[in-house]
This record gives structure tokens, sequence and C-alpha cells, in this order.
């Protein structure tokens, strides 16, 4: 498929084109080596894949490292790799913004070196991780950071076997035949150490953070109309007395109008996972719900009873954006127990959102199409007349975990992103 259609191959009416894997599989699914290995395909048409790192200090400082590598889908238009890294104190509101487009970059599994930046992974899945990311983005911004993924905490995809994690557009689930398809995998506890040196003052990231992988394969602006995310950590070193430190992460998208549980024009859909990792039940909980119109309530398999859900309230539209935003976002979360029996619930509310920078925790209104490499953003904008942006939102929060006939609030900081692609 040509990433200059605006229109999906797949797009007739009245047959299901959109396969959300939070309606086909269920629960926790064990990572591989591959699964967190940059994939870099670049003979399947459009392709977009990040790996990000956030973690944040004991004084709430959040701090985001991401590696997007991008292939538009034409011939001789090469693939592009660019590191955006981004530092916001909560206290100061002070924040510094780095991105590059890397050259001579070079991959080799989970590995990265470029001209610019290296990447070393040690480890597996089944031991401990390190990513150990060394980079020097110009003369007043250097990054020597260890990510460290703990033995005792695995990664996840939602969902076992090679399908884990996998959400699929087209008519045809195949690989071969299916127009494109969305994968996450996670790293949702581990822990931050190493300097940032801002205009040469040292910055030490000892800090609780995660790790994200994820694919777009298809044009962004046809994969979805929205997405949100959210990461919750305790503050480092003021673990909760019950459940030790604490990770919560959550990530949702929704389709456009050209991908239903009906084909195009049946309604919107929503794909969210999610999980729940403490330092002494890791993980917790894995949570997916699919988010169905009204329409199409019998359209997909029902493969799990658990809650996964952003819930945004209160809309208010952005004169600069055009976008209704919320005032407040909601994120739950319920499901079984990965290890032992009974059910955990969680929630956490973002209650003072809003769309002027410096209030309500909003650090960024990130215009997507000012930072990705020039070929993709003349011909998106062009092309489909898409203009995404992401709010960027940090804030103390609590999150209440019900757990063992017991509600246990625990206090930490939630980062979280409601971004908007299109109308």
């Amino acid at each position: 498929m040509s990433w200059f259609s605006s229109q999906s191959s797949n797009s007739s009416k009245d047959a299901t084109n959109f396969y959300p894997v939070t309606s086909y599989l269920s629960g926790f699914g064990e990572l591989t080596s591959a699964d967190t290995a940059w994939a870099n395909t670049s003979n399947k048409g459009f392709q977009t894949e990040t790996q990000i790192w956030y973690t944040v200090l004991e004084d709430g400082t959040w701090i985001m490292v991401q590696i997007i590598w991008s292939y538009v889908g034409i011939f001789l238009v090469p693939a592009t790799t660019q590191m955006t890294f981004k530092v916001y104190n909560p206290r100061t509101k002070n924040s510094t913004w780095r991105s590059i487009n890397a050259s001579g970059a070079k991959y080799d599994k989970q590995n990265l070196k470029t001209d610019q930046f290296e990447i070393k992974h040690t480890g597996s899945p089944t031991t401990e991780e390190i990513y150990h990311v060394v980079a020097e983005l110009d003369k007043n911004v250097r990054l020597d950071i260890k990510f460290t993924r703990p033995a005792d905490a695995p990664g996840f995809k939602f969902g076992q076997g090679a399908q884990g994690g996998i959400s699929t557009f087209g008519k045809d689930r195949e690989e071969a035949k299916r127009d494109g398809f969305v994968v996450h995998r996670f790293h949702p506890l581990s822990y931050s150490s190493g300097t940032v040196t801002i205009d040469d003052k040292p910055l030490d990231v000892k800090g609780d953070g995660m790790f994200v992988h994820a694919i777009q394969g298809m044009r962004p602006n046809l994969v979805a109309s929205r997405w949100n995310f959210a990461f919750f950590t305790t503050t480092p070193g003021a673990d909760d007395p019950k459940l030790g430190g604490v990770r919560a992460v959550q990530m949702e998208f929704e389709t456009t109008d050209d991908y239903g549980p009906k084909g195009a024009k049946s309604g919107r859909t929503k794909a969210n996972i999610g999980a729940i990792y403490t330092t002494k039940y890791s993980p917790l909980i894995v949570t997916g719900q699919t988010h169905l119109p009204p329409s199409a309530t019998d359209v997909y398999p029902h493969a799990t009873d658990s809650i996964s859900s952003a819930t945004h309230k209160s809309p208010i539209k952005d004169k600069e954006t055009g976008y209704l935003i919320p005032s407040s976002i909601e994120f739950e979360w319920s499901a079984n127990k990965v290890k032992g029996e009974g059910k955990v619930s969680a929630k956490v509310v973002q209650d003072v959102a809003g769309a002027i920078v410096g209030q309500g925790g909003l650090i960024e209104k990130v215009d997507v199409l000012a930072e990705i490499p020039y070929v993709i953003r003349k011909g998106l904008a062009a092309v489909t007349g898409t203009k995404p942006y992401i709010y960027q939102y940090h804030n103390p929060a609590t999150l209440n975990v019900e757990i063992d006939g017991e509600t246990v609030p625990v206090k930490g900081y939630l980062f979280n992103e409601a971004s908007f692609v299109s109308e």
C-alpha cells in the first residue's frame, strides 16, 4: 500500500478490518530476545519503530530518552534515525529538550551505534538487562545513563506467543496480507543511574523508570486518531510499606474512521493494554480491554474480563490546536493476579490537565510534524492534512490499589500523554 494513499486499501463496509489484540489474546506474555530487538523492516511500506526510556528522580524530575527509526516506504529514500531527549523539573518548571537526526546508524539486535550516540545492551529476557546510553547531543548536552531491568521483574507483551501484543489492520490478519499492525513491548519496572550533563552541570539520574518498544507498521494517520499513555511510579526511595516500589503503565489507541469492527465508518475502536508491577509482586497484573462503539458489541470475541481504560473528562477546546482536550483524565486497571489468586484493581486521576504550558503539569504541547524528519513531515502534512499534537503532563499523584481486600493509596508521580493525530 502506498504511503501517499489517504484511504485504506481494505475499507469496504460490513467487513471487519481491525483486529485488536485485546479481543483475541489475554494476560501476561513472556518476551523473547526478538521482541525487543530492532526490526528495521524496510520492505513493507511505511514503518515507524521507537524505543523509549522514562525515569523519575527523587525530586520528581522527569527524563525521557527516545530513539525513532522511520522508513517512508519509498524506493531510494533511506530510513532515518532520530534521538529525542527531554528533562523536566516540576519544582522549577525548567526543561531541556534536544532532538537530533543521527548519521551512520548501525543496528545490531538491541544495540545501536551512530555518529552522535551509542546504546549498548547486555542481558536477556530471563536475566538482568541493561541499556547503556552514551550521547553527545551538542556541546551543552551529554548523556551517560544506564537503564537496568532486574531479573525478577520480567518485561511483558499482551498475550502469549508470536502474535502477543500485535493488533492488525485490514480484512486479513495474516502478516503477508494485512494492511498494517501496531505492537508494544514493555519493561514496566526498571532503574536509572548515571549522569546527564547540561551546560557543564552534572545531574545524578538515579531514579525509577520503564522502557517501551513500539512499532507502527502503517502510516501513523491511518493507525490511530487518538493515543493515551500513562506511567506512574512511586517516588524513588519512598516505597510503599505493603507493595514496595510500584509502577503502573497503560497504552491506548483509538482507530480512525477507516478501520473498525465492521469496516470503514463502522465506529472507532479503542485497544488499551496496561500493567501494574511492584517490587514485591512483579508482575502484579496485566490488563487489556477493547472499547467498542455501540453498534459493534457483538463483533469481537471476549477474551478477557480485565479493565484497562483511559477516560477523558470535561473536555475544553484548545484554541491553538483546535482539539478538544481533557480537563481531567482517569486511568483504571483491573485483572486477576499474574501469580496467585485474587483480583487487583487500581485507579489514578490526573485532575488538573489543561491547554496552557506550565499549568496543570503540562510540560509541552509537542507539534509532532515539527520534530520528525523532513521527507516524512512534508508528505504527511501535504497529502493527508494531519496535524498531530502530543500533550505531555507530569504531576504528583496517588495510585489507589485495591488488593487482598484492602485499598492502598500509593504516593508517587504520574507522567501521561494525550495525543491527537486527526479530527
